[in-house]
Parts: C-alpha cells; sequence; structure tokens
C-alpha cells in the first residue's frame, strides 16, 4: 500500500476513523461510568457520616439546651444558695458556676453554627455583666439574699433577654435538622 496513492490514503483513513470513533466513544463512557462511580462513593459516604454525626449533633444541642438552663438566673440562683454568704462571696460562687457550666460545654461549638454559639456567648456574657453590675449595687458585706433579688429584678428589667433568646436561636436551628 502506497500513501501516496490516493486509493492508499483513503484506505487508512476508511480504517482510522471508525476506529477512532470507537476509541473516543469507549473513553468517554469509561471515563463517564467512572465519576459516575466515584460520585456514588461520595454520596454514600456522606450519608454513612450523617449517620454517625446526627447523633453527635443531637447531643449537642441537648447539652446547650441544658448549658442555657442551668445558667438561667432563675435556675442558677434556686441552685446556689445565698444563706450565710455575702455579695462578694455569692458573687464569686455564681460566676464561678456560669464558667464551670460554660467551659464543660466549650467542644459542642464545632456541631453547631457559627451564630448560634456567638448567641449563647452572649447569653452567658450578658449574665455576668448583670450579675457584676447588680453587686456593685451594695456593700461588699451585704448579706447575699439582697443581690439575688437584685440579680432577678435587674434581669428582668433588661429588654434583652438573651438566654431566652439563645434558647429559640437553638431550638431553630434544631428544627432545620429532621
Amino acid at each position: 500500500m502506497n500513501l501516496n496513492e490516493p486509493n492508499g490514503l483513503w484506505e487508512i483513513l476508511k480504517i482510522g476513523i471508525p476506529a477512532l470513533i470507537v476509541f473516543l466513544t469507549a473513553y468517554f463512557m469509561f471515563r463517564d461510568m467512572i465519576e459516575n462511580n466515584q460520585k456514588q462513593r461520595e454520596m454514600e459516604l456522606q450519608l454513612k457520616n450523617s449517620k454517625l454525626i446526627l447523633p453527635i449533633k443531637l447531643q449537642a444541642y441537648e447539652r446547650l439546651i441544658l448549658l442555657l438552663e442551668r445558667i438561667s438566673p432563675q435556675s442558677l440562683l434556686m441552685r446556689i444558695s445565698p444563706h450565710d454568704l455575702n455579695v462578694v462571696d455569692y458573687q464569686q460562687e455564681l460566676l464561678s458556676q456560669i464558667r464551670h457550666e460554660f467551659e464543660h460545654n466549650l467542644s459542642q461549638q464545632i456541631y453547631v453554627s457559627q451564630i448560634l454559639w456567638e448567641t449563647i456567648r452572649r447569653a452567658k456574657e450578658n449574665l455576668v455583666q448583670i450579675i457584676n453590675n447588680s453587686a456593685d449595687e451594695f456593700k461588699n458585706d451585704a448579706p447575699a439574699l439582697v443581690l439575688s433579688n437584685k440579680i432577678i429584678e435587674n434581669y428582668l428589667e433588661s429588654n434583652d433577654q438573651l438566654i431566652a433568646n439563645a434558647v429559640n436561636t437553638l431550638k431553630k436551628e434544631f428544627s432545620k435538622l429532621g
């Protein structure tokens, strides 16, 4: 077969073009099949991971709602009795309990949105500020019961009920999980 002859070139093209078409068709089909297989594996892995992570996320939401309930002024003041303490000691005990509760739940922030975590953190800081401002209104040796009453009064008077807002934000975010 001589390439210089028109028939020889024609014979090569008659064989080469169909072979090239078959090769390209097979290549694209196998490439698509491999990509689809990879996507299916990734989706299965995501589904498997979500089944593993969902219970952990649920536990995080439970722990954070418990944190907010435990540091709410009503709950906190009921748990920590003001008897036999003065204002300074009571203030320190309340702040210590809030700090302990918050630090115990710090790791839960990886399972919730940044907005929710910041809302919880601001609620805690707001309560600390209310406690400190309330304590500043009394002499250090005043009975703790007056501080307890003042904290509730100042919390109820504040327009920004950040703990209640944090609870609502948490519930809204939780409802989006299902």
